[in-house]
This record gives C-alpha cells, sequence and structure tokens, in this order.
C-alpha cells in the first residue's frame, strides 16, 4: 500500500491496523513526515514535492490512498475564496499517480468542496499524461465519520476505486426492517470524560483508559494533554462567543460546543479563538471557565489511540498534524471493505 500527502498518519493507521502492509508514504512537511516515521518505523517514509516526485520512484502496491492538501477548498479560507487552481494542481498530480501505478483499488479524501471545482471529464493530457483518453472516477461518496464509530460529525468526500464501506452507526441508533443495527453516534463527551483534567498534574501510576481501544496509559505518559495553555481568557472567550452567536453573516453555532453530540470538525486551528474553534465548558474549584480541547482530545476525536505520538515543536504544529487528519475509524471501514472484496475474489 503507498499513501499521498500522508499527514500524521490517520489514514493509513485505519488500513494498519487490519494489516495492510504500508511500503511506501511521502509528504512534503517535515513535523508530518516525521510523526509519520515515528510511529510507521517499518514503512519507508520520504519528505518529497509531490510535484516533481517522480513516479518511478513509488513501489508497486495494490492500494494507493491520500488526501491532497484541501485548504484551497475548505469554505474557512479567505471565506471560501482559496487558490483553487494550486489546489487542484495536487489533486490532478495524486490521479496522476494512480494512472501511472494501476493500483487495484485507491482511494482520495478531501473536502466536498472539491467537488465544485471538479470538471466532470479529466483528459489524462490534464493530468501531465501525454496520450489521449480520460481519467476515470468510478466512486465519488461523501462520507461522515460519526456513521463509522469516530466521535466527531466530519463530512468528506472519498474518490475511487474502493466498494462502499459498512456503516456502523446513525444519528440516534435503529434497527432497520432487514435486521441490521446500527449504534448510536458517540457524543464528545466519551472522548472527553475517559482523560484527566488537563488543568491538573499527571499521577504516575494511574491509568488512563483509552475510549475507543483496549488500550491504558500511564497518566505520567501521556503526551499533548496537560497544562494551561488550552484555556481562555475571559477576553478571547467573550470574543469567540460573538463570533459563533452574534456572526453579522454566518450562522449561529453553540457556544461552548455540546459536548452530548459528536464534536463539530475538527479544525487544524485551534489556537486563536476562531468560530471554528472547539470550545468547552469546565468548572474548576467552583469557577466556571472555558477551554479549547488539547491535543490529546482532539486526537481522540479524530480516533488516534492515546499512544499515538505526534512530533512538532509548537502546540499550533500538532494541531495542525491532529486537524489536517483522515478520521481512523472511517479510514479503517474502507480497508475493511476493501478487505472483504479482495478475500472474496479468491474465494476466502
Amino acid at each position: 500500500m503507498v499513501d499521498f500527502f500522508c499527514g500524521a498518519g490517520g489514514f493509513s493507521l485505519g488500513f494498519k491496523q487490519l494489516g495492510f502492509d504500508i511500503v511506501y508514504a511521502v509528504d512534503n512537511w517535515n513535523p508530518a513526515v516525521e510523526t509519520y516515521r515515528l510511529n510507521n518505523p517499518n514503512t519507508k517514509v520520504e519528505r518529497a514535492d509531490a510535484i516533481v516526485l517522480a513516479p518511478e520512484r513509488i513501489p508497486e502496491a495494490d492500494v494507493v490512498i491520500g488526501g491532497p492538501p484541501c485548504t484551497e477548498f475548505s469554505g474557512s479560507k479567505l471565506g471560501g475564496g482559496g487558490n483553487i487552481q494550486k489546489g487542484m494542481a495536487l489533486v490532478y498530480r495524486f490521479f496522476h499517480f494512480v494512472q501511472r501505478l494501476r493500483p487495484r483499488w485507491w482511494v482520495m479524501e478531501n473536502v466536498p468542496r472539491l467537488l465544485h471545482s471538479l470538471p466532470p471529464a479529466l483528459p489524462l493530457k490534464n493530468l501531465g499524461i501525454c496520450q489521449e483518453g480520460l481519467f476515470d472516477i468510478p466512486k465519488v461518496a461523501v462520507l461522515n465519520a460519526a456513521d463509522f464509530g469516530v466521535p466527531q460529525k466530519r463530512a468528506r468526500v472519498f474518490l475511487g476505486k474502493y466498494p462502499d464501506p459498512v456503516r456502523s452507526h446513525s444519528e440516534k441508533g435503529v434497527t432497520e426492517l432487514d435486521g441490521t443495527t446500527y449504534e448510536s453516534w458517540i457524543p464528545m463527551r466519551r472522548a472527553l470524560d475517559a482523560f484527566p483534567s488537563p488543568l491538573g498534574r499527571p499521577e504516575q501510576g494511574r491509568l488512563v483508559r483509552d475510549p475507543l481501544y483496549d488500550l491504558d496509559v500511564d497518566e505520567g505518559e501521556l503526551r499533548d494533554h496537560f497544562g494551561r495553555e488550552c484555556v481562555l481568557t475571559e477576553e478571547d472567550a467573550m470574543k469567540n462567543r460573538r463570533q459563533k452567536m452574534e456572526h453579522p453573516y454566518y450562522g449561529k453555532m453553540r457556544f461552548p460546543d455540546d459536548v452530548d453530540r459528536p464534536a463539530r470538525t475538527v479544525m487544524a486551528t485551534q489556537i486563536k479563538p476562531s468560530r471554528e474553534m472547539m470550545v468547552i465548558q469546565e468548572s474548576v474549584d467552583g469557577s466556571t471557565l472555558f477551554r479549547r480541547p488539547t491535543v490529546r482530545e482532539c486526537a481522540t476525536l479524530q480516533g488516534y489511540p492515546i499512544d499515538y505520538a505526534f512530533v512538532g515543536g509548537s502546540l499550533s504544529t500538532r494541531y495542525r498534524l491532529v486537524g489536517n487528519s483522515v478520521p481512523v475509524g472511517l479510514s479503517r471501514a474502507i480497508a475493511a471493505a476493501i478487505m472483504q472484496e479482495a478475500l472474496s475474489s479468491v474465494g476466502v
């Protein structure tokens, strides 16, 4: 398996958890490369610009995945006025690799707004391939991470050649007429309640139980969680409240966030008090304060295990690594569908 624009490794991790062998991964951002390398020591990880990366350097693989940077298509960048041409260049480069490598399955992830810029037919010449013909995209589906056991309501588009993943959850949990049962969406509270308050001191010897995996970590070894950096000043809290509830032209948002629902989309920016930043209300010594989720809490909302390490010299870098990830549970569902199709093709 090969992972382009691998980031911190969330997309790969879902496949890795089901036994897929990731032979090559590439990204051009050093914190992403170092994070991926640390958590995937058996994978060849390269720092390179995909635009100039030669396909001949990439090993053959049955599965190719990737998430070209989506910021240029995001509605939160410049009010939706990002550099679409720049974003499309990376999308087309991913398609170029797929066309050259000819994997059996391939999956690309991005924000749904990409579809506004994606033409209905892609001539191979537009992808930098000097031959006649069109590039085929067999499947285009918008999937919600909450439907696949992730405590986050995150909608993303998945393009490619892959079987439909099996949904495991629904908003309220139902049993269909055919007997299919869906669990209720996992609320944000389940992830947050698994952790001690980040405002206290870690206690060596006390275990933290992962809310998503069969995993315990000593509180003293829990990374990216403890410290008062997550606390909002009164001024920042008031500013965030106004941005969410009194914005002159954007819709009204909850303040603080509703922890009894899946989290809103975990954004790459959680430092400055923007509308996109999640805010949690917490009571400390009888007083109420507002804070952002810690990097570790955001990682759990993205489906990462609590022992997954993020490499970055600044807090904003580690938030970005987490926020740019593909939710692990959703990736795992796609991987499971591909594995089932592969097994069925050989009669297993």
